[in-house]
């Protein structure tokens, strides 16, 4: 006869995650694919709606794998089926790739060099991804936040890299994925991979849906048990309770005996109205008051002596006053984010947040953002007349970064491509971004914007700086028959001319039988192989060139400069005399191979590209004299 108290034993009491409050269904499903390798499905989405919090179960889970993490819990007291394999002997945490803020081509790089370094080219990134890992010994991908994905708002950059990176990987028999994606995309995914290759947890949908874990969140955030079990019966999601939590706790006489409000709010939206309703504001003020939150992209957070001028220039009157005395009214939608590196500054406290004030603005949000480009330029510290090209130098990070998306999507974006500071000063790759849409939508660019956008890739690339971009710019432009641009900054060189010429496979200085430097281009199988301009001028010039004469080497050692280059680069030094070492004076970069390049005896730079030939004055030399 079995022993009466083994017969009536309950289960044992585990505690639920400390990061997660529950989620102990999801976590027991990913801790058992963890665990079956090669044997259990090789693709699992986390997937829900904005708010679920699949972000937070995808970090909760992630915390169990990382050794580092894993050290911090008491493994003893959790559910053992919720924990990971790890620890000694176990495997290794597996490469976390967040998206946010990345665009898709970046995504595939990242993940590309992690595992198969060495691609030179993106059509080589596709074939990367589908040979990494084997089917006998796969490898475990995560990508978190790819809903975040890219550096301007709304869905396109999501929907990229579910077809350039989660795709790819889903379908590489060495891969195994997690990824944490939103329902559109999971279904996308979904479809295209064959079955029983894929596990799909919704967290919104039974098994994962996680009433218990919503009703301790609740009950730890409220003091009214009643109202706490009845918001967590109507809530979408964690992100709804902690909004309502935060939006009863708000009101002066809380959060002592502060109930929620009944019927308890079941979205993001019916929180934003219930709140302003409880503190006595109508919801437009309310949103306006959010809007520069809600309506601005990734990246830096909103500077606290912004909030108001912007504020008031999209509700079109000063919103001063209501943002001082409305603390409770805004609590529960943002957050502080500032650091000693930076002034008080503050962003929208959840991304679901503000797709709800952005989908409010319906057909308003064009003119929103137009006044939020207005007000940001306004910023700007002109140079006397308040235009002077030196103002994009001396604009706030916030500014360079942010008035690139409300430009676009405000309709004045065409009208700053024409401004050679802001070209070298806004973030590169969400500008690179926003051009590209307008080129799409079939807009006409600015002269100086299409040099920039041939460009832009080689700017992004090499992570270079106003300056480098700016004299690079310069250079595109003097290529392109284009005036040379003032960008207010001292550039390391200053293009005297350029010529069109194909097919150059070697550049040197030359002096013609009439004396004068000469810039002599070699073209191999050309109908006229040696082409020669005057190098101060740019002019043609016929002459035999039996006639002309090199530097000699005696030359070529007095000249002020000297010169080192690579395949598509070269480096301008000045000679170190006088026991004074070399120091670098120019960097000049090509986002292709370079046809040539030399030195003048008297120190300019002659160079040739796929574009043509041209010549340069170093900055470090003094302004030449034409004969």
């Amino acid at each position: 006869m079995p022993d009466s108290n083994t017969a009536t034993a309950s289960p044992p009491a585990y505690q639920p995650h400390p990061y997660l409050g529950g989620r102990a269904v999801a976590l027991r499903a990913l801790a058992g694919w963890r665990a079956a390798g090669a044997d259990g499905p090789g693709v699992v989405l986390v997937t829900g709606g904005p708010g679920s919090g699949r972000s937070r179960l995808l970090t909760g889970f992630l915390m169990l794998c990382e050794p580092s993490e894993r050290e911090r819990f008491d493994l003893s007291a959790l559910d053992p089926a919720t924990v990971p394999p790890g620890g000694p002997g176990g495997p290794d945490a597996p490469p976390v790739f967040d998206a946010t803020g990345l665009t898709a081509l970046q995504l595939r790089w990242l993940v590309a060099d992690h595992f198969a370094p060495g691609a030179v080219l993106a059509a080589e990134l596709a074939g990367r991804l589908a040979g990494i890992g084997s089917p006998g010994r796969p490898v475990t991908v995560v990508v978190a936040d790819s809903d975040r994905a890219g550096v301007l708002t709304g869905p396109e950059e999501s929907a990229r890299v579910t077809e350039q990176v989660l795709l790819p990987l889903a379908l590489a028999p060495g891969v195994r994925l997690l990824a944490d994606v939103d329902r559109a995309e999971a279904e996308r995914l979904a479809a295209a991979l064959p079955a029983g290759r894929l596990l799909v947890i919704d967290l919104d949908r039974a098994p994962w849906r996680d009433e218990e874990g919503l009703r301790l969140q609740a009950a730890h955030m409220l003091q009214d048990p009643d109202g706490a079990a009845e918001l967590a019966r109507t809530a979408a999601g964690p992100l709804v309770v902690r909004l309502a939590a935060w939006s009863s706790r708000s009101r002066p006489d809380g959060p002592a005996g502060t109930p929620v409000p009944v019927p308890p709010p079941r979205t993001v939206g019916d929180v934003l109205d219930l709140h302003a309703g409880l503190h006595g504001a109508d919801e437009p003020t309310l949103r306006r008051l959010l809007a520069p939150l809600a309506l601005a992209g990734p990246g830096e957070p909103l500077p606290l002596e912004l909030w108001a001028p912007l504020a008031s220039a999209v509700a079109g009157k000063d919103l001063g006053p209501a943002l001082a005395g409305g603390q409770r009214l805004l609590l529960p939608f943002f957050e502080l984010a500032s650091t000693a590196e930076r002034p008080p500054a503050v962003r929208i406290v959840h991304p679901a947040v503000a797709a709800e004030l952005r989908e409010r603005f319906g057909g308003t949000v064009r003119e929103a953002r137009r006044r939020l480009a207005s007000a940001l330029l306004a910023t700007l510290d002109g140079d006397g007349n308040g235009d002077g090209p030196g103002r994009w130098a001396r604009a706030a990070p916030y500014v360079r970064e942010q008035v690139v998306g409300h430009a676009l999507e405000g309709g004045v974006l065409p009208e700053l491509l024409a401004d050679p500071g802001f070209l070298v000063h806004a973030e590169q790759l969400r500008l690179r971004a926003a051009v590209d849409q307008l080129t799409a939508a079939g807009k006409e660019l600015p002269p100086l914007a299409v040099t920039w956008r041939r460009l832009a890739t080689l700017f992004i690339r090499q992570r270079l700086g106003p300056e480098l971009r700016a004299a690079l710019l310069e250079h595109g432009a003097r290529q392109d028959g284009l005036p040379a641009p003032e960008f207010g900054l001292a550039l390391p060189w200053r293009t005297l001319w350029a010529r069109p010429l194909t097919g150059v496979r070697a550049v040197t200085a030359a002096s013609g039988p009439t004396g004068g430097s000469l810039l002599v281009a070699h073209r191999p199988g050309a109908e006229t192989e040696l082409a020669l301009y005057d190098a101060l001028t740019g002019e043609p010039v016929t002459a035999d060139p039996a006639g002309l004469a090199r530097p000699g080497e005696e030359e070529r050692i007095a000249t002020p400069l000297g010169i080192s280059t690579g395949v598509d680069y070269l480096r301008l030094w000045t000679r170190g005399r006088d026991g004074r070492p070399p120091e670098q004076v120019a960097l000049f970069l090509s986002g292709e191979p370079l046809g040539g390049a030399d030195l003048t005896p008297d120190g300019l730079l002659l160079l040739a590209d796929s574009r043509g030939v041209a010549a340069l004055l170093p900055a470090a030399l003094p302004a030449p004299h034409a004969g």
